[in-house]
């Protein structure tokens, strides 16, 4: 989903002006992408290419269909609301954003009756404020041991010429960050600028509307545009749009793309074609001039403002730095079951096919069937849910009674109904636990089964007993409240002394002095002595940062947040983790943190600072 978005974006960013022209011309670089996908394919294989498209147009059509026309209109003094300032961004920031993005990115294999794809996904990706990097693979190595050399542009979704399992992929991973940025101001005394050759004009100024005409460098390098009204104030935006020169309308722009892409559909359903060449004559000939995933030379930006303006200012990307680093990505969920779950283009039902033949062994008989895990599956109606598990042996879907939800590719924890107790099922469909828990959770970094009773159910009340993927006890029962973190678990015994276990369940730390103790994060856990005073200890459970503060938060980036009492006063700083102070004590009423990892917002001295320690303007 992350992907198709940020195309939306790059659609809009950089969608051209789809006009007819009476002379055909050589196709454009993205239709010459596009017919390269279509080399040594089958026309089968080619409906399959030719549909997904379909589907991703449709999908940028539906994205675009939420946003609606804005005409300009005067903005009373009373009604202007103020906007925040766009702060350019910081070439080391970016660098932890990235590399928190991609510190847990792996891929998902998915299936087509020909083909799969690879798509680079991670809880950390998803949720970055950065843009996708690319992906481009080269070398993929299968489960069954075989190897195979081959580029392919994961994050545009290319084909894999196989159905066999990818464990893992050497892929070369390129971001891109601005290290150097321009600002362009404008007005009606001053409309035209310029920004690396390209010119920069202001076409119109009314009431709360702005536009800007950009030629090719400055579409290249544009990042923000602000606005104030003509007593200097800045105003808040409410609406936002770019595109190509011209006054073409968006929507009906990739309606004509996707037109040709379904005339092209119809063409093949009817047979029109002998083989892959000839259709692929018939996408030149058919396709646009200029299609919506062009690089425009002439563009536009609009936007409406909560005020009437007076005067802009638009910043681009003067100099970028680009970043290539070379990883190992491994399947999410690789699946093992030998079959896959398969769509038929005509009716929409889904079946499994071989992944060693790539034929279809259960037929397309289940309607929106959705995968849990490479062995369980769901589908629902109005009626009832639905969850079976794919019975390798019989070749079929074998009700599961109840609930599934996944764990690991080849265990589900399993409810009869919403208020059961959780067992967990293998993909053989044995019981690895009984149906004796409230709830059963997989641990990130270790991969064991953390089974807890949080409701009042004899001794093990509230208590966790920790298992691996085999079913054997690792310890328990005990309570805990988080996952592991740098190696380490915050647990306390039935007796309610803490410690810090490894993952073999063995004690590393004894913390059962400390009043107030917190799992590890960046090497570092605070700690409460017995005197009221915090402080850090490192993973050999020694003191790293004295007790010496009235409270702290956890490390974020490097840093933390700490207080302590200057008489009835409370101050405030941002230290990091060698104690150094990076904002400096200071008085402060109120101290508070929101959101983690690069969103991380400081209060504190009643200023607000970012993950880094910068203030907040």
């Amino acid at each position: 989903m992350r992907k198709t978005i940020n195309r939306i974006g790059m659609c809009m960013v950089v969608i051209l002006a789809l006009s007819a022209c009476k002379s055909k011309k050589e196709p454009s670089p993205a239709v010459q992408d596009f017919l390269k996908q279509l080399d040594g394919k089958t026309l089968d294989e080619a409906r399959d290419i030719l549909k997904e498209e379909d589907e991703k147009v449709g999908s940028f059509l539906k994205f675009m269909s939420n946003f609606k026309d804005e005409k300009p209109q005067h903005i009373k003094p009373e009604d202007e609301e103020e906007g925040t300032p766009f702060t350019p961004p910081d070439p080391t920031h970016l660098e932890d954003a990235y590399r928190l993005a991609l510190s847990d990115v792996g891929f998902n294999q998915t299936y087509s009756l020909k083909f799969s794809v690879l798509e680079p996904d991670g809880p950390s990706l998803r949720s970055a404020s950065v843009e996708d990097p690319e992906f481009i693979a080269r070398e993929l190595y299968f489960h069954d041991g075989s190897k195979k050399n081959e580029k392919l542009d994961l994050g545009e979704s290319q084909h894999l010429a196989s159905l066999q399992t990818v464990d893992s992929a050497v892929v070369d991973v390129t971001y891109r960050y601005p290290t150097k940025v321009t600002a362009v101001d404008l007005d009606n005394k001053h409309e035209k600028a310029g920004f690396k050759g390209a010119a920069i004009k202001l076409v119109k100024i009314k009431d709360n509307c702005v536009r800007v005409a950009l030629e090719k460098e400055a579409i290249k390098g544009y990042l923000e545009m602000e606005a104030f009204n003509k007593d200097g104030k800045l105003l808040s935006r409410s609406s936002y749009q770019q595109g190509p020169d011209g006054d073409e309308n968006l929507d009906d722009l990739l309606k004509s793309y996707q037109k040709a892409v379904q005339k092209l559909l119809r063409n093949l359903e009817k047979g029109s074609y002998k083989d892959v060449a000839a259709l692929q004559k018939d996408v030149g000939d058919e396709m646009p001039d200029l299609t919506p995933f062009d690089n425009p030379k002439k563009g536009y930006v609009e936007a409406f403002f909560k005020g009437n303006v007076a005067r802009v200012k638009m910043y681009f990307k003067d100099d970028t730095k680009s970043v290539t680093k070379t990883m190992v990505l491994h399947n999410n969920a690789p699946n093992y079951s030998g079959l896959a779950r398969v769509q038929d283009p005509a009716s929409g039902k889904f079946g499994f096919v071989s992944t060693a033949t790539g034929q279809l062994v259960i037929p397309y008989s289940y309607e929106k069937l959705q995968t849990v895990t490479p062995w369980f599956f769901v589908t629902s109606d109005s009626k009832a849910v639905r969850n079976y598990r794919l019975d390798t042996a019989s070749k079929k879907l074998v009700p599961v009674k109840g609930y599934v939800y996944d764990l690991t590719p080849e265990l589900v924890k399993v409810a009869e109904g919403l208020e059961s107790k959780y067992a967990v099922m293998k993909s053989s469909g044995e019981l690895l636990l009984q149906p004796e828990w409230d709830n059963v959770s997989i641990d990130p970094a270790t991969k064991l089964l953390f089974a807890n009773k949080i409701t009042e159910d004899g001794p093990l009340a509230g208590l966790t007993t920790i298992y691996d993927t085999n079913g054997k006890v690792i310890t328990g029962p005990l309570r805990t409240l988080d996952n592991f973190s740098d190696g380490l678990l915050l647990v306390w015994d039935k007796a309610g002394k803490a410690s810090f276990i490894d993952p073999q369940g063995k004690k590393a730390i004894d913390v059962s002095g400390y009043a107030d103790i917190d799992p590890f994060s960046e090497g570092l856990a605070f700690v409460e002595n017995q005197e009221g005073k915090y402080g850090f200890i490192d993973t050999k459970g020694r003191v790293a940062i004295p007790f010496e503060y009235a409270s702290v938060t956890g490390f974020n980036l490097g840093l933390s947040l700490v207080t302590r009492k200057n008489g009835e006063v409370t101050e405030a700083a941002l230290i990091n983790s060698k104690g150094e102070q990076v904002v400096p004590f200071k008085e402060s009423e109120r101290v508070d943190t929101d959101d983690k990892g690069t969103a991380r917002v400081y209060t504190l001295q009643n200023k607000k600072f970012d993950a880094w320690g910068k203030e907040k303007r």
